[in-house]
C-alpha cells in the first residue's frame, strides 16, 4: 500500500540529482551533432523556427527539473510549488513544437523515399510524454506519486536521445535491424532503463516499488511492445508513408 511507502529516504537526493545528469549525459551525446549541424554548420536542412522553439523548451525542461530537485532537497517547498506551475505550460509547448518540428522532418524523408515507419517510434515518445504529464500534475499534491511520474514522462522523451546515442556508435543496430527485438531495445531501451533505475532505486531503499511504477510501468512497456511491433510491420509503413505523402 502507498501509506506505507516512506516518503523520504536519506539518500534520496543523491539518486535523483545521479539520475539528472545520466539525463542530461544522454541527451547531450545524443543530440550534440544533430543539433550543432543544424545550428551552426552549413548543413542541408537548417533549424526551422518550431525545431529552434522545441531545442529551447526541452532545454528549459532539464534545467527546471534540476532546479525542482534541488528546492525539494532544500525544503523550499513554496518555491518548489511555484516553479512547477511553469512545467505545465511548458510541457504543452515541447508537445506542439516537438510534434510539428517531426512532422515536417519525416515528410522531408518520406519524400525523399524513406518509409514513413518511424513516425510510431517519435509518436509513442511523445504521446507517453502527454499523457503522463497530467497524472504527474494530478499528483502533484503527493510528492513520491508526482516525483516518479515525472520521471516516467521526462523518461519517455528522451528515449530518442539513447537511440541516437547508440546509433553514433553503429548506425546498424537500429535502423538496418530487422530484429523485433532490436527495434524494441535500441527504440525505446532508453526510456524503460531510466524507469528501471527509479524502481530500482525503491527496491533498493524502501524495499518496495511505489505504486506508480506497479502500475504504470507495465503499461509503459506494453505500450512500447506494441510500437516496436508497428514500426517493423509491413502495414503500418505503407499507411505512414502513404499519408505522409499527402501534399
Amino acid at each position: 500500500m502507498e501509506a506505507s511507502f516512506a516518503t523520504r529516504h536519506e539518500g534520496d537526493s543523491r539518486f535523483w540529482a545521479a539520475l539528472w545528469l545520466y539525463i542530461l549525459l544522454i541527451v547531450l551525446l545524443g543530440f550534440r551533432e544533430p543539433v550543432s549541424q543544424r545550428f551552426f554548420d552549413d548543413y542541408q536542412e537548417p533549424a526551422s523556427p518550431w525545431l529552434v522553439l522545441h531545442v529551447w523548451s526541452f532545454a528549459a525542461w532539464l534545467f527546471l527539473l534540476a532546479m525542482q530537485a534541488w528546492f525539494a532537497a532544500t525544503k523550499r517547498i513554496d518555491w518548489h510549488r511555484k516553479l512547477g506551475v511553469a512545467m505545465l505550460p511548458l510541457a504543452m509547448v515541447m508537445l506542439v513544437s516537438a510534434g510539428t518540428a517531426e512532422f515536417a522532418a519525416q515528410k522531408r524523408e518520406v519524400a525523399a523515399g524513406q518509409s514513413g515507419a518511424f513516425s510510431i517510434v517519435t509518436l509513442t515518445y511523445l504521446t507517453t510524454f502527454a499523457v503522463l504529464v497530467p497524472f504527474a500534475w494530478a499528483a502533484r499534491k503527493n510528492p513520491p506519486a508526482h516525483k516518479r511520474l515525472i520521471l516516467m514522462a521526462t523518461a519517455s522523451i528522451c528515449a530518442g536521445a539513447h537511440l541516437r546515442t547508440v546509433s553514433s556508435f553503429d548506425p546498424a543496430l537500429f535502423w538496418e535491424s530487422q530484429s523485433y527485438f532490436a527495434h524494441l531495445a535500441f527504440g525505446f531501451g532508453g526510456s524503460m532503463l531510466l524507469v528501471a533505475m527509479g524502481m530500482a532505486w525503491d527496491l533498493y531503499s524502501r524495499g518496495a516499488l511505489h505504486p506508480v511504477y506497479r502500475v504504470g510501468a507495465p503499461i509503459l512497456f506494453a505500450t512500447y511492445v506494441i510500437a516496436a511491433w508497428l514500426y517493423g510491420s509491413t502495414w503500418y509503413s505503407e499507411v505512414s508513408t502513404a499519408f505522409l505523402s499527402t501534399p
